[in-house]
Parts: structure tokens; C-alpha cells; sequence
């Protein structure tokens, strides 16, 4: 994920939080899970940074809780418990495994925001996109809905071509593999 993006993500997740939580004297709490080692380093200084454009500071009216699975999927469920338990105002995350992780230990109770490369409805963080439903907001980079504005793109930078090749990992919640059924191939 590209640095603006992050830092568009990570603002939107400040600015989306409820008008209580700004207007608390106690500092705002975000449970933060990274699959990665501690040693990652950019991305957390990037939502130091964007947490600061929206006036929050770690120390004064911000605390950062971190969990770090350190490459290892299987501690996913334990961090997202741990951080739960630690009842930030905030759980964050990017990719769907994290997400989901965070979405079933928080019970529905404390907001889940982030960033994922899979279908939110089939993955079952949300009940729609236009209308989650549920406590899970953030973006997400692949669905069936913009199949067909891709294909619009790409034909607008490359009027040119005549053939498109679909790659995609059948196991992964998106819906890119009904591609080929919605143009005909």
C-alpha cells in the first residue's frame, strides 16, 4: 500500500470516529495489529503522521496499543483478544485477515477500521458496501462491483488491446473470478 494511501486510510479512520470520543478528556485509544515484527517501522510512523494532521498526539490525547504477529497467522486470534481486552475506542488494521481477526474478537462492540484486498460482504464484515451494517468501515481494494470500471480503465490507457488477462487465487474472498463470466470469456 502506497504511503498516501495509508496516511488517506488512517485519516478517515480519525475523522470517522463518534464526536464523543473527540469531545473525551482521556486520551483516544487504537488497537493497532500488524502482522509483521515491530522493526516495520514506516507504517507506524505514517499513522503517527496522519493521527497528528488530525490533531492527535501519542502521549497527550492519543495512546497507541500495539500487537505484532511477527509473520505468524496463527497468532492473529490472541493479539485481536488481547487488544479487545484492552478496550481501546479504535481497532485497526490492514488486510483481511487482520480485519477478520479484529471483527470476531470485538464482538461487534468496538470499531474495526482498515484496508482489505477481499469482498467485505463475503468475507462477512459487512452486510453491504454502501451500508455495512456492522462494526467494520475502511476501504477495500477488490470487489465485483469494480470489475467493470477497471476494464473501463484499462481500456481507456490501452484502447488498443485487444485481449485481458485475469489473474487470481480462487481461495482469496474477492470476487474478480466472475471476470470471465461477466465479459463473456
Amino acid at each position: 500500500m502506497r504511503r498516501r494511501d495509508f496516511v488517506a486510510l488512517i485519516t478517515f479512520a480519525a475523522l470517522s470516529l463518534p464526536r464523543r470520543a473527540l469531545a473525551q478528556k482521556k486520551p483516544l485509544r487504537i488497537g493497532w495489529l500488524v502482522f509483521d515484527d515491530a522493526s516495520l517501522g514506516r507504517i507506524d510512523q505514517s499513522l503517527k503522521d496522519a493521527l497528528a494532521q488530525g490533531a492527535f498526539a501519542s502521549g497527550s490525547n492519543l495512546q497507541i496499543i500495539y500487537r505484532y504477529a511477527e509473520g505468524n497467522s496463527t497468532r492473529l486470534r490472541e493479539l485481536a483478544e488481547e487488544l479487545v481486552v484492552q478496550k481501546p475506542d479504535l481497532l485497526l488494521a490492514i488486510g483481511g485477515d487482520l480485519i477478520k481477526a479484529l471483527f470476531d474478537a470485538s464482538g461487534g462492540v468496538i470499531p474495526v477500521v482498515g484496508g482489505v484486498s477481499d469482498s467485505p460482504i463475503r468475507a462477512g464484515l459487512a452486510t453491504s458496501l454502501a451500508n455495512p451494517g456492522k462494526n467494520f468501515t475502511g476501504v477495500t481494494f477488490l470487489t465485483d462491483e469494480m470489475a467493470v470500471k477497471r476494464v473501463e480503465l484499462l481500456s481507456e490507457v490501452a484502447p488498443k488491446a485487444k485481449r485481458v488477462s485475469v489473474i487470481f487465487n480462487p481461495q482469496h474472498l474477492d470476487d474478480e473470478q466472475s471476470w470471465p463470466r461477466k465479459f463473456g470469456q
